[in-house]
């Protein structure tokens, strides 16, 4: 009697600790890099210490807002094709995409952020990237009556991504 006791007691315990087992190499991975940082190249405008999981939050907000995937302002690998390469310049569009985010910063941190109560926040997110361009790379769709409010603005064609594209091809020659 004894003994089944011990041999039932330890079958159980065996069972508990395959059944923890089981479930820890099941566990989800997602998030192993959260709060940690990495070494991140090329970073201009985002913060150097920024988490893998607040970095991969920002860029799909990004593509969300634009309407775009990746590919639309990172360039493909040179060495493999089928990967990108996140830390190139090779597109303009990057760059572009480096302005806007810091123009939006910049709005936030002086027309907003002073308004908040104390103690202020670190950093506020009123203006976004989805504010004006609402799913599509050029917002021109949704603010093309600007024209009528602004004599500056050419509905007809807004050509800042062509101009320097055609310096950049004139500084190579």
């Amino acid at each position: 009697m004894k003994s089944s006791k011990i041999f039932t007691s330890l079958i159980s315990g065996l069972c508990i600790m395959i059944a923890v087992m089981t479930l820890y190499a099941f566990k989800s991975h997602v998030g192993v890099n959260k709060g940690h940082t990495l070494a991140w190249k090329n970073l201009k405008v985002l913060p150097q210490d920024i988490s893998q999981d607040s970095l991969d939050y920002l860029m799909n907000n990004y593509s969300n807002s634009l309407g775009v995937k990746c590919n639309h302002c990172h360039a493909s690998s040179k060495k493999d094709p089928t990967k990108l390469d996140f830390a190139s310049d090779e597109k303009i569009e990057k760059e572009i995409a480096r302005g806007m985010i810091q123009m939006t910063n910049d709005l936030n941190a002086n027309y907003f952020q002073p308004h908040f109560p104390d103690p202020k926040p670190d950093q506020v997110h009123v203006i976004n990237c989805v504010m004006c361009h609402r799913g599509t790379v050029n917002p021109e769709k949704h603010l093309s009556k600007m024209g009528e409010m602004y004599k500056t603005y050419d509905p007809e064609r807004d050509n800042r991504k062509e101009m320097i594209l055609k310096e950049r091809k004139n500084q190579k020659k």
